[in-house]
């Protein structure tokens, strides 16, 4: 017997006449009576009459229930606190997201990892390129984001802030050692 037969039109009678019987619901906040179609009751744990009775319903909520909890945040810290905390726990993280969304934003072609830019930065020896000297790196891209260079790791190199300065927009690379 094959597995994908054709309905009769007598079955796809009856399955259109089950999906139009009305399914009579009390709603999950108000207690209010209120009606839909099996499919759409099917489909869902929670039945509401409104968005406005859902928003009610889900203040009273438990915090681990709730969608904006994801395990991690603690009982009672809001949103802001622990992104703050966050931010403050991985600064390296924060600072290639932003320099990520400012290549977007210029419209360069291309991004990078950040395991990529611990990859260069192992690679020149946490050093600045120009100067040799260990100091706080910066991300600078060899042929500037400004006269269309692209955000891929080939184009970019660590520089201290001094370096950085001074190289401004002209086009200087460093050989590899």
């Amino acid at each position: 017997m094959p597995r994908n037969k054709p309905h009769t039109k007598e079955t796809k009678k009856k399955i259109g006449d089950a999906n139009r019987r009305p399914i009579y619901y009390k709603c999950d906040n108000c207690q209010k009576k209120c009606i839909t179609c099996p499919s759409h009751y099917n489909k869902k744990k929670r039945h509401f009459c409104s968005m406005k009775c859902y928003k009610e319903f889900i203040k009273t909520l438990p915090f681990t229930e709730q969608n904006a909890y994801r395990g991690i945040r603690k009982v009672g810290q809001s949103k802001q606190v622990y992104h703050r905390d966050y931010c403050k726990r991985n600064p390296k993280r924060i600072s290639h997201l932003k320099a990520r969304r400012y290549a977007r934003e210029k419209g360069a072609i291309g991004s990078h990892t950040l395991e990529e830019w611990n990859d260069l930065l192992i690679e020149f020896d946490y050093k600045c390129a120009f100067c040799r000297k260990e100091k706080k790196l910066t991300k600078d891209h060899i042929i500037p984001l400004s006269e269309n260079g692209t955000d891929y790791i080939e184009n970019i190199q660590p520089l201290c802030r001094n370096c950085n300065s001074k190289k401004w927009k002209n086009i200087k690379l460093h050989i590899r050692e």
